[in-house]
């Protein structure tokens, strides 16, 4: 269909060569939901009724009732952290790393940046203001920003460390300098990991 080709923003065409997202634990639950239905012999006919059916099972269910999907879920995500690696033509051990953690000026990038919403100026141009504030304020009122990136890298440190104890890394005793560095990933946050899962659908 050519609509909307001239009209609108053109949605990227996707990549098939793109590794599958993760499966969320969710998921894998609403899948066996689904199995159940089917072995049992009841059609699902409302597929809405049958969500929130099952969303409400799922938030009824404890923690040891979630394991096996949760185990699921941490399974995958593994093996679309390695296939995104590869896909990136990183490491694959490098695979699940966390994101370095932001600088104070990029904490406060994004503070501006929110300040600056709905105020139609370009993004150049936003950056552009951003680094002439920054380099006005004094060292007090760059405090808030720095004790925010120092937080920030000591949840890395500990992300980093309890990455390290689940495998990550070729080896764990040298640091490359890559990592001394950081590296700029774009991989999603696992917080973030439900909110695309209608991709899978």
């Amino acid at each position: 269909g050519r609509v909307g080709a001239e009209g609108g923003r053109k949605r990227k065409a996707k990549d098939p060569n793109k590794p599958k997202r993760s499966t969320s634990a969710y998921f894998y639950f609403l899948g066996k939901m689904r199995e159940d239905a089917k072995s049992s012999g009841k059609p699902i006919t409302k597929i809405a009724e049958f969500t929130k059916e099952s969303s409400a099972k799922w938030a009824k269910m404890t923690d040891k009732d979630k394991e096996p999907f949760n185990k699921k879920a941490a399974a995958d995500k593994k093996r679309y952290d390695a296939e995104m690696a590869v896909y990136k033509g990183k490491d694959p051990s490098e695979a699940g790393k966390p994101k370095r953690p932001q600088s104070a000026y990029f904490c406060f990038l994004a503070d501006f940046r929110e300040k600056m919403k709905g105020k139609n100026i370009d993004h150049k141009e936003i950056i552009k203001m951003a680094g002439e504030a920054w380099r006005n304020l004094d060292d007090n009122e760059k405090k808030p920003f720095e004790k925010l990136a120092q937080k920030e890298q000591e949840k890395y440190e500990q992300a980093l460390a309890d990455w390290r104890r689940g495998g990550g890394g070729a080896s764990p005793a040298k640091k490359s300098k890559q990592e001394e560095n950081g590296d700029d990933d774009d991989e999603e946050d696992e917080e973030d990991e439900d909110d695309d899962e209608d991709d899978d659908e």
